[in-house]
């Protein structure tokens, strides 16, 4: 029931928009009561972060997992910037988790839920993916630095996607890799 229901959730949350979308309508998509939605979880907001955990948890742990097996930093870096920028060209996702960002702003607990869950993805990928991609020993300001830098390129990736629906002239959607590739290496890649 519960998978039926993250489905269903899925093509209400995508068609609709997190705000617009409502449990009842996931009900009906489901097929099944409102009640039954309430037996797995608490509200929409839980339905969504149980939807956006469960479409990253395997990809990005598979990926970290598969990342600190390749010794070397700069093919590590190479295959989390496939990872990162083959997520962009969905321009759906992209809009929804750019959605429930800003209503997490505007709902302080709601952020601190949504900050957790990206923790937490980190720490399941067993090492930190700080260390995986950058390496070992970095002392505090530079894992801070580096912490700085993955916040812009997710901010800036999230733009990429939204400028894409507004512009798809400028930003034609499913076509936004070569755009992120360039981003990705300005703000990630070692610069020679």
């Amino acid at each position: 029931m519960k998978a039926r229901i993250l489905a269903a959730a899925l093509e209400v949350f995508t068609k609709l928009g997190f705000e617009n979308a409502n449990l009842d309508l996931v009900a009906q998509q489901a097929g099944c009561s409102r009640g039954a939605i309430y037996a797995h979880f608490a509200n929409k907001e839980e339905v969504f972060l149980e939807l956006r955990d469960h479409r990253l948890r395997e990809q990005f742990v598979a990926m970290c997992s598969k990342l600190e097996e390749i010794p070397d930093l700069n093919k590590r870096r190479l295959i989390f910037k496939r990872w990162m920028v083959c997520h962009i060209d969905d321009p759906f996702w992209g809009t929804l988790v750019l959605e429930y960002k800003l209503y997490a702003v505007r709902h302080p607990e709601a952020r601190e839920k949504l900050l957790k869950r990206n923790d937490s993805f980190s720490a399941q990928s067993g090492t930190g993916v700080m260390e995986v991609l950058f390496g070992k020993g970095l002392n505090k300001s530079a894992l801070a630095a580096i912490e700085r830098r993955l916040a812009i390129l997710g901010s800036v990736f999230s733009g990429l996607v939204l400028e894409s629906r507004f512009r798809p002239d400028l930003f034609p959607p499913g076509k936004l890799e070569p755009f992120a590739d360039e981003i990705f290496d300005l703000l990630i890649m070692p610069q020679p």
